[in-house]
């Protein structure tokens, strides 16, 4: 299974590299923290690359957005078994920073509440 979801996960970012960093990105330097969510208006889901406002947000937006495009994240509909195969998955094999218990947790609720099996494109 992780094989597969591997695969999975280097074929699509494949397609993404590149994207990840370029002139529109607004975030800080790499992996860094970056404003409050408070700070945030309801509506500013273009600065966070199309992310919907909700808990994990942020966590997703800079744990995901230094190595590739959030487009990636955004076309998957996975369960949230899956998105923590793929979390494992990037840890292990792409050299991302393994998230705290709590962060972790964050990005899994955000991941499969809002780009889970069962939501609509």
């Amino acid at each position: 299974m992780r094989a597969s979801i591997g695969l999975i996960a280097a074929l699509a970012l494949g397609g993404a590299i590149g994207f990840g960093w370029g002139p529109g990105f607004s975030g800080p330097g790499f992996w860094g923290p970056g404003l409050p969510a408070a700070a945030q208006s309801a509506d500013d889901a273009d600065e966070w690359d199309g992310l919907a406002p909700g808990p994990g947000r942020e966590e997703v937006y800079y744990q995901c957005r230094p190595c590739h495009s959030l487009a990636i994240v955004k076309q998957q509909r996975l369960s949230r078994r899956v998105w923590d195969e793929v979390l494992i998955w990037m840890v292990e094999e792409q050299g991302m920073p393994e998230p705290g218990a709590e962060e972790r947790e964050a990005i899994l609720e955000y991941l499969s509440t809002h780009f889970g099996p069962d939501i609509p494109r």
